[in-house]
């Protein structure tokens, strides 16, 4: 089964990843895959697993854009881990 989304969804991680910014291409990639900076492990961890159990102090003492960034590398790889889960589920159906 070919993914409907797949242009969309390579826009979208396109723009979350490798677009300039605060964190290098290579540790946002990084965040996308699972492997997480050791300051920002906690948090990540939290976006990944129960996201609506953040609080400021989550994010205490860390660059507001490097915090965005992270998350947003970190919500990217989880739910695309998810979309080819559904995926390969659809295929086997």
């Amino acid at each position: 089964m070919s993914d409907p989304y797949a242009a969309a969804w390579a826009a979208v991680d396109a723009a979350v990843l490798r677009e300039p910014g605060s964190l290098d291409v290579a540790v946002r990639e990084a965040i996308a895959r699972g492997d997480d900076p050791e300051e920002l492990a906690p948090l990540l961890d939290k976006v990944r697993r129960h996201a609506y159990r953040i609080v400021d102090g989550d994010t205490a003492g860390l660059d507001d854009d490097v915090v965005l960034e992270a998350v947003l590398a970190a919500a990217l790889g989880a739910a695309d881990e998810r979309r080819r889960a559904a995926l390969a589920a659809l295929e086997r159906a």
